[in-house]
């Protein structure tokens, strides 16, 4: 899709030209990856903890196992597959046998979050439905009656039993690579399609930004169904050749200071998460004590995914300062599955900034992509003013699979990418002030949900990233009222901490707090890699539990 470039007065920032890749497929990846001596590998901690160590040539050895087993079972090229795979060895591995194969790989999470309204197999079923004649691949045999029984090339296990596949489908650069899955809050996702032109630009402008190499050492502890684990990780560090590992959510979230042990035992540069991880840390300040970390080489920490909180991020910087960490080490950043994730980062100014500030900078955008600032009617803003975040270049995807309708509310007829995010730009950076459904508009003035819940989460019987601020509107239906939910680390919240709720919001927004409501933890949803979803909070329990609400 084309674009139209504004002048550089107007709210509009450009990445410059990325250089030539020296490849264009993923299959091509993978196959220089594995015939590279003395390499990195890739390290994967289970549920426990424990590592199981894989050379690339092993992934390559493996992956062509189970394509010569989907192909046996009657997978074509271009075929869709349906992945359901829990473990992240055989996730990766498949993964990569459709991409050898031609394939386009369809991930589909094993364990969607509790308050998700599919269960596991309704989630398969309903993909699979949306995506004419694909096939499946599971870790587990089916189940009688499954409507997709037809469609099913097998288990892993099954698939990699035989011999393995010598020859490779390697394909064009504008041939779809993945269909990645949105979050979808009330139904079945949509499901981005990527092609290898979108990924590879993608990791190649990360690589140019960032410095990045064969050399680099990278830990992920995001699902590798997510656009964050598998593409701008493991992809990524599979075209770079590097040392790679990758931790389960759920071992890290048990305790969060996990993710700085397995950092230094295994000397990583890299690493991502979203805000909220950041701040899990944080509230484990008293423990750090009995670590005895060394962070000294890691220099890259991107921090993308939601709204960045300035308090968390020097608050995060300044307690591992003894542990050998950068300053220079935090990266806020901004991307989306739609662009193939992250496309936009920079360095965290710590000294510049302060626990005060309202937003924080996500940077310039990488080389190949474009940024622009409009309003309602699609008018490029000055600087400095807030609008509609539009994106465009080389790893944005052409849009959803099967999905004409939302493809037109969602390009513009120049071919911007309409991502629902606020912003604005100024002094060749892009400020994210939040997304569109998060805004807030009490009397006039608007807030955002985000910078309320990252206020209150400051209260120290607050336990973080289970708070979440939304609108409601009373009974009446007369007026809008302000509804704070958070989970009291007491489990037990009282008359005080519930008053100190209301008058913490009182004093640093001048809002008036019309519901309180602590919440366990189980009833806040939250997507698959932990970010809050603010908007079925506030469906859930602002309807169903109304009579609460105004109690």
């Amino acid at each position: 899709m084309t674009k139209t470039v504004e002048p550089s007065s107007s709210s509009i920032l450009d990445g410059g030209p990325l250089r030539q890749p020296d490849l264009t497929v993923l299959s091509a990846a993978l196959v220089r990856a594995a015939g590279r001596t003395g390499g990195g590998e890739i390290i994967y901690l289970d549920d426990d903890g424990a590592p199981h160590k894989q050379s690339y040539a092993e992934l390559l050895d493996d992956a062509a196992h189970i394509l010569r087993g989907m192909r046996t079972a009657g997978a074509r090229v271009g075929d869709k597959v349906v992945l359901q795979i829990g473990t992240d060895p055989d996730l990766l591995a498949t993964f990569w046998a459709c991409v050898l194969g031609g394939f386009v790989p369809v991930p589909v999470t094993t364990s969607p979050p509790p308050h998700s309204p599919l269960s596991a197999a309704q989630l398969l079923a309903g993909v699979w439905g949306m995506l004419d004649n694909a096939r499946v691949v599971t870790d587990r045999r089916i189940e009688r009656g499954a409507a997709w029984t037809e469609a099913w090339l097998g288990t892993v296990e099954m698939l990699r039993a035989g011999p393995a596949a010598t020859a490779y489908h390697h394909g064009a650069p504008d041939e779809p690579a993945a269909l990645l899955l949105t979050s979808g809050s009330t139904g079945l996702p949509k499901a981005v399609a990527l092609s290898h032109r979108n990924i590879i630009s993608r990791s190649v402008a990360s690589a140019q930004v960032r410095g990045l190499s064969a050399t680099n050492r990278s830990f992920n502890w995001m699902p590798l169904d997510h656009v964050g684990g598998l593409i701008m990780f493991h992809v990524r560090d599979v075209l770079l050749g590097c040392h790679q590992v990758h931790a389960r959510i759920g071992w890290v979230l048990a305790d969060p200071l996990r993710w700085l042990d397995a950092i230094s035992e295994y000397r990583c540069d890299t690493t991502w998460a979203p805000n909220f991880a950041f701040g899990l840390v944080v509230d484990r300040a008293q423990e750090m004590a009995s670590r005895s970390w060394n962070l000294s080489g890691l220099r890259y920490i991107m921090n993308g995914g939601e709204p960045i909180t300035a308090r968390v991020a020097r608050r995060f910087l300044s307690l591992l300062a003894p542990f050998g960490l950068p300053s220079s080490a935090m990266h806020p950043g901004w991307g989306m599955s739609e662009t193939s994730a992250g496309v936009v980062d920079c360095v965290f100014a710590v000294d510049a900034a302060n626990d005060e500030d309202r937003f924080v900078p996500v940077g310039a955008p990488h080389p190949g992509v474009s940024l622009r600032v409009v309003d309602q009617n699609g008018e490029v803003r000055p600087q400095g003013v807030i609008g509609r975040l539009q994106v465009s270049g080389l790893p944005v995807t052409s849009g959803y699979y099967a999905n004409p309708e939302q493809n037109r509310q969602s390009f513009t007829t120049e071919g911007w990418f309409k991502t629902g995010d606020l912003a604005f730009i100024a002094g060749g950076m892009l400020t994210v002030t939040g997304r569109a459904d998060d805004v807030i508009e009490i009397d006039g003035v608007t807030y955002y949900g985000h910078e309320i819940e990252a206020s209150i989460e400051e209260l120290p019987f607050v336990e973080p990233s289970y708070t979440v601020a939304c609108q409601l509107r009373t009974e009446g239906g007369d007026h809008d009222g302000l509804a704070i939910f958070f989970h009291p680390r007491s489990g037990t919240p009282s008359d005080l901490e519930n008053r100190a709720v209301v008058e913490l919001a009182a004093n640093r927004f001048g809002l008036q707090v019309t519901h309180v409501v602590p919440v366990p933890k189980e009833e806040v949803p939250k997507t698959g890699i932990g970010k809050r979803k603010r908007s079925q909070l506030l469906e859930r329990l602002g309807r169903h539990g109304r009579r609460r609400l105004s109690s």
